[in-house]
């Protein structure tokens, strides 16, 4: 309702040149003021007519598709900075990669749209995609996106080149807390230290999956 409230208002104060509040109630009340010292005009939906009536829906329209953008992007802002697995829904002509992921979310399982831009993929794998194919993502950020001045959805970034990627994989799959990736070159190495011994056949495993090789120490406790 403050949705329709904002967008009535501010589209009447620019078509009739006079301010204009809109509350919405049992009944939608709106009133304009002049700039002189007149009395508050009462307006009816009945008296907006023709093309500012059609301006005036498409206004409410634009205003509730921002903020259900702003609103998922804030929702979704949580996921930044984990991994998930994402299968290549199609490919554009630039290299960039549409991913469809699947999250986990309390009792449910959301469907949601990522896009991981040729940049954020590593030089052995471009080119070698294919659709269908499934592989593990970096979250790196989720932002509300605006396309024709118009706010259309959250993107969800992702990157396969993230120094992030090998230790929450390592983490993940060997629930083993603190694991640190102090460098990494996508395709060749990463080098990673953890504080307890991470069995062999999850490190082969995420060493598959980014097609590289992981240098894996344990970190040494000083007393």
């Amino acid at each position: 309702m403050d949705a329709v409230e904002v967008a009535i208002a501010r589209t009447l104060t620019g078509a009739l040149r006079s301010h204009v509040c809109v509350r919405i109630d049992e009944h939608m009340e709106i009133t304009a003021y002049s700039d002189g010292n007149g009395e508050p005009i009462k307006i009816s939906l009945d008296d907006i007519k023709g093309k500012l009536r059609r301006h005036l829906l498409y206004q409410i329209k634009l205003e509730l598709q921002k903020r259900r953008t702003l609103n998922e992007a804030d929702r979704l802002k949580q996921l930044r900075g984990y991994s998930a697995p994402g299968e290549i829904s199609r490919i554009a002509d630039d290299g960039a990669l549409i991913v469809s992921l699947e999250i986990a979310d309390y009792y449910r399982r959301l469907v949601l749209c990522g896009f991981c831009p040729a940049r954020f993929q590593p030089h052995h794998e471009l080119g070698r995609y294919s659709i269908g194919s499934v592989k593990e993502f970096y979250i790196s950020s989720v932002v509300p996106v605006m396309v024709n001045k118009r706010y259309s959805r959250a993107r969800i970034l992702l990157s396969r080149t993230s120094k992030e990627l090998p230790r929450l994989l390592l983490q993940e799959r060997s629930r083993i807390a603190g694991i640190t990736c102090i460098e990494r070159v996508p395709g060749a190495y990463s080098s990673v230290v953890t504080p307890a011994r991470i069995p062999k056949e999850i490190i082969n495993s995420v060493g598959k999956e980014l097609e590289e090789h992981l240098h894996v120490s344990i970190q040494e406790v000083h007393r």
